[in-house]
């Protein structure tokens, strides 16, 4: 039970002891060494005054959930001795703004511990605006409107103390932007074929490693039903923490005996743990070992941090294409040539293309035909559709074919010589102007004139597709987004905003605006109509505009007009 407890002390946000921790000082500025753009501020509460009254007590207890490092030790002093052992702080967290006490009234219900007697009691309510709720995984729900809570204060030895504290921690929009950073825990598919990963907020620090590790054995929530598996043992299995050498290896031990486990659910368990590892700044590698066994790899114990990729998502080799004066153009950059083959020299008036090295398909004009060949330009094919979206290319050589039929929207497949139609559920009500496939080709996008929408890939044991799960909307403020484009499997860019005046919006699949970074620079007001990223980490970016003009953004630099023909149909590919 103890190793329990210790276990669950690394989830979401309550990582770091409270030991050792000060209960009162200044605040402090510290080296950054987490190199993830969080603060550098360490801040201890004070612990309650003697004399407080119930509004400065409930104030101080909400000021004490905001210690960093991460501690629990301050805020439980406020809490009456009965409270401080029922408080289940772990139970996600609360993220809010503008927080105000009422004045305290006297408590008429039954007593919490059950004496009918009020008179030592009394009501305290918090009033604050909601900004979003991570479950006990980290995952986080953007929220709005006002939120209250009650508390009830009891005399402790003469001292209000509060006895009904709320499920969870709470901590204020700033503190949350300071604090948390949005990482990713990777399940995989159903087929075990390509990892899935799940954003997830956890507070940075020293446990971060704790903490990863710790959302990943919780396994797959329910919303994800029985479309991901994971191979990690269960949480209560894992070790109390994750400890990193100084030559940045990370430990992690589980009690279960992994040496009986397959050597296909050893690899899929590696590469669950270093994938989701590999955003820890300094760790070069893994030690993965359940009881006396270490899974190694390659005959050494330690897993290099890089391993596993042939698992994981990857945005390497994308290039951007285009069409100009009827042939296809290859973009990189900045620089445009044409493509190599056939359709560098005729596209057959194709309005929009899709390029991979599996193949080429152009939407012919019209948009009621797409003629599909190989990478050279051989072998044609025609499908005939209805407003046919520019066609997408999957990971596996499948060239995804959406257009409107019968007045809904329909999704087609076609592998080889065959031509599919998978179910898509509530995806066909919505009138798309975007589809897109995730890098890692578990998830897809759309867009609408009003919303941003994701879904999972159904596929079954044999790595079948077999449908499209339900689109989930993403909570965005943004104007008529479109042209989105994946910037990794958990991350969007689309352009929205105003008829004329468009921009490059970047929103996570659980609708958080992604960890900010150096500001990115604006699109000039032209009317931006595409968007695609290139090449490169972090990736170019292109744009054209109404007046089918190409627009660049190399990486840290500003948006500029590339001196080319006009451009239509921009795209992205491999």
């Amino acid at each position: 039970m103890t190793r329990r407890v210790l276990v669950a002390l690394a989830t979401v946000v309550l990582v770091g002891a409270c030991g050792g921790i000060p209960t009162s000082g200044p605040v402090t500025r510290v080296k950054d060494d987490g190199g993830l753009g969080e603060s550098t501020v360490q801040y201890a509460p004070a612990l309650p005054k003697a004399g407080a009254t119930p509004q400065e007590i409930v104030l101080g207890y909400v000021d004490a959930m905001l210690a960093f490092p991460v501690s629990t030790g301050t805020a439980s002093a406020f809490l009456t001795p009965a409270a401080a052992k029922s408080w289940r702080p772990l139970d996600g967290v609360r993220v809010y703004a503008r927080p105000k006490v009422s004045d305290a009234v006297p408590d008429r219900s039954t007593d919490v511990d059950g004496d009918d007697d009020a008179g030592d009691r009394v009501v305290v309510q918090l009033t604050s605006d909601q900004v979003a709720r991570l479950d006990q995984q980290g995952r986080y729900s953007r929220l709005s409107g006002d939120a209250e809570l009650t508390y009830v204060l009891q005399q402790v030895k003469g001292e209000w103390r509060i006895a009904t504290p709320q499920s969870g921690m709470m901590v204020s929009s700033k503190y949350f932007a300071d604090h948390f950073r949005s990482f990713d825990i990777f399940m995989f598919d159903r087929p075990g074929r390509r990892l899935l990963p799940v954003p997830v907020y956890l507070a940075v620090g020293d446990q971060l490693a704790t903490s990863l590790v710790a959302s990943l054995a919780r396994g797959p929530a329910d919303d994800l039903g029985d479309l991901t598996r994971t191979y990690v043992p269960p949480q209560d299995t894992l070790r109390p923490s994750v400890p990193v050498s100084a030559d940045g290896v990370a430990d992690v031990e589980f009690d279960a005996d992994l040496r009986t486990s397959a050597e296909s659910v050893q690899d899929r368990l590696s590469a669950q743990i270093v994938w989701t590892l590999r955003q820890v700044p300094g760790i070069r590698g893994v030690r993965l070992s359940g009881g006396a066994n270490v899974i190694g790899r390659s005959g050494l114990p330690v897993q290099p941090i890089d391993s596993w990729g042939a698992f994981g998502p990857s945005m390497a080799g994308t290039h951007a294409y285009a069409l100009s004066h009827d042939t296809v153009v290859q973009i990189d950059d900045g620089e445009v040539a044409p493509l190599t083959g056939l359709w560098g020299k005729n596209a057959h008036g194709a309005e929009r293309i899709a390029v991979s090295d599996s193949g080429v398909a152009g939407v012919l004009k019209g948009r009621s035909e797409v003629r599909v060949t190989n990478r050279a330009g051989n072998a044609a094919r025609t499908f005939a559709g209805n407003q046919i979206l520019t066609p997408r290319w999957d990971r596996d050589g499948v060239l995804w074919l959406v257009d409107r039929f019968g007045g809904d929207t329909r999704v087609r497949l076609v592998r080889d010589e065959t031509l599919s139609t998978p179910p898509i559920g509530k995806l066909a009500d919505l009138d798309i102007n975007t589809f897109t496939l995730s890098p890692g080709g578990s998830r897809y996008a759309v867009t609408t004139s009003t919303g941003v929408h994701v879904g999972l890939i159904e596929r079954n044991d044999k790595n079948q597709i077999t449908g499209l799960a339900p689109p989930v909307r993403v909570p965005i403020d943004a104007a008529k987004p479109s042209s989105a484009v994946w910037t990794t499997d958990t991350q969007l860019a689309f352009l929205a905003g105003s008829d004329v005046s468009r921009q490059v919006q970047l929103v996570s699949i659980d609708g958080s605006v992604p960890n900010s970074g150096p500001a990115e620079a604006l699109l000039p007001d032209v009317g931006a109509d595409l968007l695609v990223l290139g090449s490169g980490d972090p990736a170019a970016r292109y744009a054209t505009d109404i007046t089918q003009r190409l627009w660049y953004l190399p990486p840290g630099g500003t948006w500029h007009l590339v001196k080319t023909p006009t451009v239509t149909g921009l795209t992205y590919g491999r």
